[in-house]
């Protein structure tokens, strides 16, 4: 390995089990999955994968748009776990899972009405920028740097404001 320039590095890309848009990385990089599979010639160097999603149903499995889901979880039949779920926003299909209906049930939520991936992506558009931002403490007005950016209505306080405040 020392000899190969091996020593010391990360496992090949080639050699993961997971395709590029199943990791974090399409997250942080987006990539496309022509820029993945090789339009790029750096990727295409990298040995990258791409993993096309398939939402597999079965014929007799019963089929329900999410909008014609009961609003009220008590009203909600047990068999709801033998369903087809189909998302309000991408029309994707999925289906709850033992675990995630009694948490509904146990926290009296409704059921949801989007796909896990959907759902993800929301959540993921809430997460502030990845980009610091120089503003100033608003206490002290010592130089910082943060996510939150100068337009944004938050007080932001430096460490040393921040603990005096707090404790």
């Amino acid at each position: 390995m020392g000899k190969t320039g091996e020593w010391g590095r990360f496992f090949p890309v080639s050699l993961s089990p997971f395709a590029y848009n199943e990791t974090p990385a399409i997250e942080y990089y987006p990539l496309n999955k022509e820029e993945v599979l090789g339009a790029c010639l750096r990727a295409s160097r990298q040995g990258w994968k791409w993993h096309d999603r398939k939402d597999e149903t079965t014929k007799n499995d019963k089929a329900i748009p999410a909008n014609r889901l009961p609003e009220e979880i008590g009203k909600m039949p047990d068999d709801i776990l033998n369903w087809i779920i189909k998302c309000e926003a991408t029309g994707r299909s999925f289906r709850i899972i033992p675990q995630e209906l009694k948490f509904y049930r146990q926290h009296q939520l409704p059921i949801t009405h989007f796909h896990p991936d959907e759902r993800h992506r929301r959540r993921m558009a809430l997460r502030p920028v990845r980009k610091l931002w120089n503003r100033q403490c608003a206490k002290c007005a010592a130089p910082i740097q943060t996510t939150y950016s100068l337009d944004r209505s938050e007080i932001v306080y430096c460490e040393h404001c921040y603990l005096k405040t707090v404790y």
